[in-house]
């Protein structure tokens, strides 16, 4: 017992040094608790799915009535922000090359009769392909006004179609951007946030020349990495709880499982990201090449993870490398436990693989810490 005693109070001195550091320089402070904060406030509004300012140009062969009907509706609709209308090709290629429009649409001589005769509309789109994930968008967005524009014509009632498609939308019925936005950042600010600390704590350590201080001392290599974690693992919980409470009172976003049950579950993801710091940091003899390790992770770390694009719509070895990454279940968690109250055999799906990841890269970070003393 007096020895299970000496061992703990040995790894606090080791946790309190570290915190010392970390909160002695002003410096950081401030990057510990700034830093989120202002990154959650600008991508929760600057980073946006949402499609609402578009230019388009339209080249109207026919200029009737119904013509100019339906560019009056695209043009009072909210997606719409510009309408250039032109009378040449050339004109409406020029726009698309300038990118001054981001759409042109060509109305056909025979649009009217189209119409009248409920045939489909035989209308030309011409969308800027740079953008592909806007370019889906908005040819949604014009193919259901367009559609919509020929039932008016018609006096079509909804009764009398084919189908009548009413659509709701479960776990963020306003499909409100910003809930998930909100909920991923959480888990990109805070992998930022982790890996610098643990990946920079023995790199700093060996450049400062501090490092053969800790080796003299009566710890254990997994006791120096233990007193290396804790302090990053306090910094995060402490940046997280902050988004949590932001994303409570300002962005009313649910936390249907419960916060107790979603701060276990951080816990796990936090020792996964502490591993895989602490193993970039022991095998980096300088800040520098920590710094530079910590980059080569975050990169593929974040395209694989599906925030910015689904894993479903990647190349399939592509898909495969996702399982080992750690954003890709905590993403899946509290998307779930935020909004959907997600089952017991889910958690446990995604918190079985991060709890394999994050045995791993401990137990490599403690082999090679270990290797590096002897």
């Amino acid at each position: 017992m007096d020895n299970f005693i000496t061992k703990i109070s040995a790894v606090w001195a080791l946790v309190v040094k570290e915190f010392q550091i970390i909160w002695s320089d002003p410096k950081n402070r401030i990057m510990i608790i700034m830093p989120p904060i202002m990154m959650l406030a600008i991508f929760a509004f600057a980073a946006t799915f949402e499609v609402n300012s578009i230019s388009m140009v339209v080249y109207d062969k026919e200029n009737s009535q119904i013509s100019r009907g339906l560019i009056d509706k695209l043009a009072n609709t909210p997606y719409i922000k510009h309408i250039y209308i032109t009378n040449t090709p050339k004109d409406l290629k020029q726009k698309i090359d300038n990118e001054e429009a981001f759409v042109a649409l060509t109305i056909p001589p025979d649009f009217s009769r189209q119409i009248y005769q409920s045939e489909s509309p035989q209308i030309q789109l011409i969308l800027d392909g740079r953008k592909s994930n806007t370019v889906q968008v908005v040819s949604g967005y014009l193919t259901q006004i367009i559609m919509s524009y020929q039932y008016e014509i018609n006096n079509t009632p909804f009764s009398k179609l084919p189908i009548n498609i009413r659509v709701r939308n479960w776990f963020n019925p306003e499909l409100n951007y910003q809930w998930y936005i909100v909920i991923s950042f959480m888990g990109v600010l805070v992998t930022v946030m982790m890996l610098a600390i643990t990946a920079l704590s023995v790199a700093q350590e060996k450049e400062l020349g501090t490092f053969d201080q800790i080796l003299v001392s009566p710890l254990k290599p997994y006791q120096i990495l233990i007193g290396k974690t804790i302090p990053a693992i306090a910094v995060a919980y402490l940046d997280l709880t902050v988004m949590i409470i932001a994303s409570k009172i300002i962005f009313r976003i649910p936390a249907e499982s419960g916060y107790l049950l979603i701060y276990c579950c951080i816990f796990i993801f936090l020792l996964s990201i502490a591993g895989i710091g602490l193993f970039i940091s022991t095998i980096c003899q300088t800040q520098q090449q920590a710094i530079f390790g910590v980059f080569c992770f975050l990169a593929p770390t974040f395209l694989l993870s599906g925030f910015i694009t689904p894993i479903e719509n990647m190349p399939y070895l592509l898909q495969k490398f996702s399982v080992i990454n750690p954003l890709t279940y905590f993403f899946n968690l509290m998307r779930g436990l935020f909004l959907k109250d997600i089952s017991s055999v889910s958690i446990i799906e995604n918190l079985l693989p991060l709890l394999i990841i994050s045995a791993l890269t401990l137990s490599f970070a403690t082999w090679f810490f270990n290797k590096k003393i002897n």
